[in-house]
């Protein structure tokens, strides 16, 4: 399993590669909807946490991570 995280001091996204599917998951302290950002990639949730799944290699999901954030 391959692993990708991105810290910063008021969120986090951590994606992987689990089944052929990347996961992204977004947490936040509330100062930055990661809601919003993961629904531009097809995902959803909540304004502190969200997830989505794409099909696509772990390093195109993180390019696209890095545009919507």
């Amino acid at each position: 399993m391959e692993v990708w995280c991105l810290r910063h001091g008021i969120y986090k996204f951590v994606v992987c590669n689990i089944n052929d599917s990347i996961i992204i998951s977004g947490r936040s302290t509330g100062e930055v909807n990661v809601q919003v950002i993961l629904e531009e990639l097809g995902g959803g949730g909540h304004m502190n946490m969200a997830g989505a799944k794409l099909e696509c290699t772990i390093d195109e999901a993180v390019n696209l991570l890095k545009e919507a954030i």
